[in-house]
Formats: structure tokens, sequence, C-alpha cells
């Protein structure tokens, strides 16, 4: 039978509303239902944001729906097609085992372990009958580790649903708009028996999600997360087996983008366990007893216990305080996000077959993009403790005397390669010009600086010992009347300090990009205090570092900017921080930029101190005096 593309979506439409009026049925009869079975979720005001009991388990009747609409399909409408109906029984039987664990979950409660058990169970079902992760980006798993990365896969998804199902509507709209992505790419490669079994979850899900958006009148549950994430890691390994291109498992990751980001932000975060997080961040109750372990095995035993404790800094938290607890908002944004995603998933597959790069770069702009915006926490906690380590004497010591000149070595080498690429270039050349550098490095004090503790006469004596290491290699090269490449070392040596001096201020640079962005960050539910300051001084850019490197107050307080009672400094910059104006605009730029406190980094004479002490008492804005003097000791 030829079916044609209107054919084809007329039929795609027809199963969305018969499994989406199935499932309305079968969930609004389970909201009577559920609570008779004792199927209710109880708000704890504490993890819960629903203040009233709501039944639990209501994806139980999406399930039901989209099991009897593709069975009906596939064994009475195409029942000339074997094969395919084979293929959906392969596809739902797993759910065997999913479902039975799901149910159990939402009435009587299952410990984490155990429910992640019977997971890689189905998983290992799901991979035995076929559906496997046999490769990706044009490389060929071998069968162990294809088996472990299904495993993997499968139960990822299973979580990452789960986990984001904590807002009404959130995890079955998501669902939605994945299914709809990868419908669009199965449509649009001419795949439409595997559009119409996503078609029917889409419309089992949307058939659920009338009744579960807010106020929700049902939860679906781990029996509703748990399917939603199976079905679609499923569909995305078939859709990965099916599409000719190398870079087709783009295509579920970015259509599921939301969860699986936020599942990887879990992990990072729970990983990561940084202690002084909490300073900053409202730690979940289920931490506040966590017990260090030490020693490697008591560590990896400790991330292994983390990883399973639940905690409330999942996206959809961040967003809820963004928006007051506004749960449609909420969900709206997440939605919007997803859309994004979405399309650039469909995206992926018009891309040329043999032009690999182009979907990878764009997996890896939508992830940035997105990390960037949302995974705030995680980033701050990452430099965090990087930075807490790197200001250790035990780190100064490993950097300075083994990293230091290990990377050196690297970049040197590597900057003459770089400006030799297009000519001939002797070996024994190279290693001399290495030699001469790396001694004139050693003789100078340049590795006998803590860089972690570095001024800015450190970083240009660095630079001038470098610049007469080439030149003494250039010399070399006049006294040994050896062959040079014309510019070479001019080249080597601008690439070499380039990558030295990147090296050298990138933890400083990313301390510092962190920190603002943490403080400036409208997510960041920590309370943090918009800070101006009055004066253009050496005090001024002391009390900016003062903040930045000090552990305890980082993140604490946002700079806003300057205010200087000198003309000449208006509208500039000066010390990473804009001059808004000068005292006589200071009511007006408080109340513009909502500042919270002013620090007075200069003197002021009496009369301009006693105005600014009015501003700030008629506003209610705390004034403080920064201030650094030298204080004699007695005895």
């Amino acid at each position: 039978m030829h079916i044609t593309p209107s054919l084809a979506l007329l039929c795609l439409v027809a199963l969305v509303v018969i499994a989406g009026g199935l499932s309305m049925l079968l969930t609004r009869w389970l909201i009577r239902l559920l609570p008779q079975w004792g199927m209710v979720d109880r708000p704890d005001f504490k993890r819960h944001i629903h203040r009233v009991p709501v039944p639990r388990g209501g994806g139980l009747g999406m399930i039901v729906a989209f099991a009897a609409v593709t069975l009906l399909f596939f064994g009475l409408v195409l029942k000339e097609s074997e094969g395919v109906f084979r293929e959906a029984l392969r596809f739902l039987a797993p759910l065997l085992v999913l479902v039975p664990v799901g149910i159990w979950d939402d009435k009587a409660g299952m410990m984490a372990r155990t429910k992640l058990l019977f997971q890689f169970l189905a998983a290992g079902l799901a991979w035995w009958l076929g559906f496997r992760l046999e490769g990706f980006f044009g490389i060929h798993l071998p069968i162990w580790l294809c088996f472990a990365l299904t495993l993997v896969w499968i139960v990822g998804f299973i979580n990452a649903f789960n986990m984001i199902d904590g807002v009404d509507g959130l995890a079955s709209g998501v669902g939605a708009i994945s299914a709809i992505c990868m419908t669009v790419v199965a449509v649009s490669t001419k795949h439409y028996g595997f559009a119409a079994a996503l078609a029917v979850f889409i419309g089992a899900d949307l058939g659920f999600l009338r009744y579960n958006w807010n106020p929700a009148r049902v939860f679906m549950g781990d029996t509703g997360s748990m399917f939603i994430g199976y079905v679609l890691a499923v569909s995305g390994l078939m859709l990965n087996a099916r599409l000719a291109s190398a870079a087709s498992i783009a295509i579920p990751i970015l259509a599921c983008g939301i969860p699986v980001l936020d599942i990887l932000f879990a992990v990072w975060r729970r990983i990561l366990g940084n202690p002084d997080a909490s300073k900053t961040f409202p730690q979940p109750p289920d931490e506040e007893g966590e017990q260090e372990h030490p020693g490697v095995l008591g560590r990896l035993m400790g991330i292994a216990s983390r990883l399973g404790t639940a905690d409330q800094r999942h996206l959809h938290h961040r967003l809820l305080i963004y928006f007051n607890r506004n749960q449609r908002k909420t969900v709206t944004s997440i939605y919007l996000l997803a859309l994004v995603m979405g399309v650039a998933a469909v995206a992926c597959c018009f891309f040329p077959q043999n032009r690999v790069n182009f979907t990878l770069v764009l997996l890896l702009c939508v992830f940035a993009f997105i990390i960037n915006r949302l995974a705030f926490i995680e980033l701050w906690q990452t430099t965090e403790l990087a930075y807490h380590n790197f200001q250790s004497a035990h780190a100064g010591v490993v950097i300075t005397y083994i990293l230091n000149p290990l990377s050196d070595l690297a970049f040197i080498v590597a900057a003459y390669i770089f400006a030799a690429q297009h000519s001939r270039f002797d070996t024994g050349d190279l290693l001399r010009y290495v030699a001469i550098l790396m001694a004139v490095l050693i003789t100078s004090r340049s590795y006998r600086v803590f860089w972690n503790f570095a001024v800015s006469d450190d970083y240009f004596r660095l630079i001038r010992t470098l610049i007469y290491g080439f030149i003494l290699a250039r010399a070399s090269d006049l006294f040994m009347h050896s062959h040079h490449v014309t510019r070479l070392h001019s080249y080597a040596a601008c690439v070499a300090i380039a990558l030295i001096m990147l090296e050298r201020l990138g933890i400083h640079y990313l301390r510092n990009w962190q920190v603002s962005s943490f403080g400036a960050s409208s997510l960041n539910p920590a309370p943090k205090t918009r800070t101006l300051l009055i004066g253009v001084t050496p005090l001024t850019r002391f009390y900016r570092n003062h903040l930045l490197s000090d552990i305890e107050l980082a993140g604490t307080e946002h700079l806003v900017g300057i205010v200087s009672g000198t003309h000449g400094f208006q509208h500039s910059y000066c010390f990473g921080l804009k001059v808004l104006g000068k005292l006589e605009d200071l009511e007006s730029i408080i109340n513009e930029k909502r500042i919270g406190k002013v620090v007075l980094t200069e003197e002021l004479p009496p009369a301009e101190l006693e105005t600014l002490r009015q501003v700030c008492r008629r506003l209610a804005i705390p004034l403080a005096r920064f201030q650094c003097s030298e204080t004699g000791i007695s005895g």
C-alpha cells in the first residue's frame, strides 16, 4: 500500500485523537479510584510544593491507553505487517517490569536502589529484545560497550523524567514536546510506522496532561514518569538505528534535552558534594546529616550515597523561585526551552550525512548556552572547589614545581610546531630551542613564584623572560649556522606567550567571571546584596578583589557600580565597574539600581559625608566605610 504524506498525516492525527480520548477517560476514572487504593500524595511541606492531597499513579491511564491503541493499530489495521506487530510487542514487553514497580512505589514506596535494580532489569530486557545503542557519530561499538551504554541510556532517560516530575504538567508536557519533535523527524524520513507509535504516545500523554495541568487533579507518579522516560529512550534508540546519518544520536539527545541536562546537572552537583555550598544554598533535609568518609573508598561511598539523595536544586526549583512559585510560568518557560532544543533536533536531520561536524557543533552550542544560563549552581560549586584548593600551599607547590613546567614545555613545543607548520623543520633545532627556553625559565625566578598568589609584576617578568629566551634561541641559529624558518621565533613567541599567560591567568579569570555571573543571576536563590561603591581609589580595587578572593564573601554581594565626586570619571569604567554618576545623583541611582548597601572607599569632605549619611538614612540603606590602615601592636 502506497502511503502519501497527506494520508500519513491524517492517520497520525487520528491516532493522537483516539489515544488522547481513551487516556482522558481512563485518567478521569483513576482520579476516583486511586484514593480507594490508598495511592494519594500527601504534602509534607518540605520537598512537595502542593498543599492538598492529590491522587498519585495516574500515569497508569496513559500506559493502558498507549498499549491498547498500539496493539489494536498494529495488530488489526496493519495486520499484514506481522514484523511491525512483533516489534510493537517487543517495545511493550519491558513495561511488564516497570509498571508493577511504579505502581508499588506509588502505593507503598520503594527503596531507590531496589527501584534502580528493576530499571536496569527492564533496560537489559530491552537490549535483549533488540533495542540497542550500536553506534554513534560513525563509531561502531563492541558488544560489551553496546550493552553497557544501552543500559545507561535507558535508565538515564527513565530517571531524567522522574526527576523533572516536580511541577504540575512538566514531565508530561516535556515528554509530549520531545515526542512531537521525534515524530517530525520520522515523518520527514518516511518512517511512518515509527511515527504512528509516537503519535499514539503523544495522544496518551496529552490526554493525561488535561488533568495534570496546574492545579493538578492527579499526579502521574513513578508509574507515569518511568513510562515516559522508557518510551522516549527506546524511541531514541530506534531513531538512531533507522536514520542513515552518523550524527543521528544527537536528535533524541536534543529532543529530550531538558531532562537530559537536568539529570546531568544533578549528577554533577552531587558528585561535587561541595561542603561550602551549604553557606550559599540551603541544603535539603536529607543531606544535613551526611557524614564525611575518609579515604578513597570512603569518598566513593559518599559519592554513591549523594547520587541517591534528592535535593531542591533542579531546574524547575530554580525557576519556581524566579517566578515566585508560579507553576504555570515555570512550566511554560521550560516548555519554550524544550521547544527550542526540539527545533535544533529537527534541524539535525537536514544536515548532509557527510557533515557530522555540523551536528556536533550545533549540539555543543545548544548545550553550552543552556549550561551557561541554567547551571550556575554547578559551575559555581566547581569553581569554588577548584579555587579553594588553588589557594592552598600544597596546591601552590604542585602547580609551581610540576604543572607549570610541564605545561610550559608543551606550549613551547606546540608554538614552534604551529609556527613552522608549512615549512621544513629539523627536530634537532626544535630540541635546542626548547632546551634554551626551559633553561632560561628555570634559571629565572619563574618557577619560584606561587602563581596562585602572583602579582602583576610577576606576570610582566614572565613575559620578559620568555622574550629573552626566544631571542637567545634565535641567536643560537646564528651561532650554529642552522637553517631557520622565516619569522619562526617571532610567531612561536607570540603563540607561546599567549598560551602560557592564558594558563596562568585562566583560573583567576574563570573565578571572577563565575562570581560576577553568580551574583547577577536572577535565578540565584541565595540572598545577595546589591552594593554601590563611593569613590575611585585603590581601596575600590582592593574591596572588589577582597570579594572575589574571599571564599566566605564571594557571591554574597553584587557590585553594581561606582559613584565618584570627580566629574572626569563619569560614565567610564574603573576596576571593571561602571561609574554611574556623581554624588549629586546618589539618591536617584540608589532607587533606580535597587541598591541595598553603600560602601565608602575614599575620604570625603565633612559636608559631602553628612549629605551621604542623610541620603542613606532617609532611604534606609546601610552605609559602611572600607579602609585599610596600619595598626601598631604594643608590647
